[in-house]
């Protein structure tokens, strides 16, 4: 029975990183949606350039290039297509093996922001954003036939980030910010139909919330009016999330409880540079520190205390490359491309984890409606590599693939004061 309750609660627990790493699929669970500027060109020069106020998003020594106070809010739509095939057999039951797919295991999902930045003086520069860095949800519905590995989970989280630039000459920038992150979730898994007496039952049914402290940094470095580096650092944070566990098969679980999800610290180096009068090119390179992901711990009010999951991951690495081109005063084109690389090693790929490498295919436009209001556009396509899994439960075993990719929308107006 205590075995059958640690795979229920792994199965619960990692079912939150699935969600995570399918509903914008990006590696990991990071979310990038932070602007539509910066969509169109792939998130490419993001800690470098500082079209408008969600440069603060991306490094707050850059917001001392807005002159003037500036509000930006943007929604980004996420629109993905993460399909799963593949075979459940069952051990624990004398059942027949079935399929057992589903053809969109990821709703879409909207996904706001907003940024103030306003100059204090010539040095002195302030702002405050809200906006998500992690996020995520899943459907497989109760028909699914692995659905007590991963059945729904949503986690939704909001990053409130007041932030503070000071321009130390012409060619030297720094910035500080402090995060709060609030996150809520909610975490189910059932039986499987066709288990007698117990299909459709509540394995695991979890709500709850928390929240976290962080910081963040960048530095700034204008090398010539046409070149700039920049250089920012996010924390890495630990969300405990407290709530209530509700269980129809295992009376132990019907407590309070907690779990705690380790969040990666992001480290990214951007450059831009102008061509001309009227083009530029961006890059950046963005490192994730995964490797605290070790592992999934579940902590029960009635004193269970134990590590559900070893999980392994690495740091990864995504590469972007975007240019920009001024048509004229009141139409600027974007476009970009991306790698995301996939922290997950094949070894560590499961149904609850099936990530993947994928590529970002981006365009977007800003169109300048007169001094102080300009609106933006952005256009994305995901392609995820397929990948093959394998899992076992108490029930039986799942062999099968996950295959998926995305439609992202993102539109901003950015209003100057």
């Amino acid at each position: 029975m205590k075995h059958f309750q640690d795979k229920v609660v792994r199965s619960l627990v990692t079912g939150a990183a699935l969600a995570l790493s399918n509903s914008a699929l990006a590696a990991g669970f990071q979310l990038v949606e932070h602007s539509a500027s910066g969509m169109g060109r792939a998130y490419a020069g993001e800690a470098a350039i500082a079209d408008d106020a969600s440069v603060l998003a991306a490094n707050p020594a850059a917001m001392s290039l807005i002159e003037k106070t500036t509000f930006s809010g943007a929604l980004s739509y996420i629109d993905p297509n993460v399909e799963v095939d593949g075979e459940r057999s069952f051990t624990a039951f004398p059942l027949p093996s079935r399929d057992a797919g589903k053809d969109s295991a990821a709703p879409s999902a909207l996904v706001p922001a907003v940024y103030f930045v306003h100059p204090l003086n010539d040095q002195v520069t302030v702002g405050i954003g809200a906006f998500s860095n992690f996020g995520l949800e899943t459907d497989y519905g109760d028909s699914f036939g692995a659905s007590d590995i991963a059945n729904k989970t949503s986690i939704t989280t909001v990053n409130i980030n007041p932030s503070i630039a000071y321009k130390l000459s012409d060619q030297f920038s720094l910035g500080f910010g402090i995060n709060y992150v609030k996150a809520e979730a909610e975490l189910l898994s059932t039986v499987p139909d066709g288990v007698p007496g117990l299909a459709r039952a509540k394995n695991v049914d979890l709500s709850g919330d928390g929240d976290a402290w962080g910081w963040n940094a960048g530095v700034l470095w204008n090398l010539s009016q046409n070149t700039r580096l920049g250089l920012a650092y996010r924390s890495k944070l630990s969300i405990k999330l407290e709530g209530d566990i509700k269980s129809d098969t295992i009376l132990a679980f019907n407590d309070s409880g907690s779990l705690t999800v380790d969040l990666p610290d992001i480290t990214e180096l951007s450059l831009f540079q102008r061509i001309n009068d009227q083009f530029a090119v961006h890059a950046s390179v963005t490192y994730m520190g995964w490797e605290n992901f070790d592992n999934l711990e579940v902590k029960l009010n009635s004193g269970v205390d134990k590590v559900l999951k070893e999980e392994n991951w690495d740091d990864s690495i995504r590469y972007a490359l975007g240019a920009t081109y001024d048509v004229d005063s009141n139409l600027t084109l974007r476009a970009g491309l991306a790698l995301d690389e996939t922290p997950v090693a094949e070894e560590n790929r499961s149904l609850s984890i099936p990530d993947a490498d994928r590529m970002w295919y981006s365009i977007g436009a800003t169109y300048r409606v007169n001094a102080n209001l300009s609106v933006d556009a952005g256009y994305t396509h995901l392609n995820g590599d397929k990948v093959y899994l394998s899992e076992e439960s108490t029930l039986g075993e799942f062999n099968g693939s996950s295959e998926g990719d995305a439609n992202l929308y993102s539109v901003q107006l950015n209003w100057v004061l």
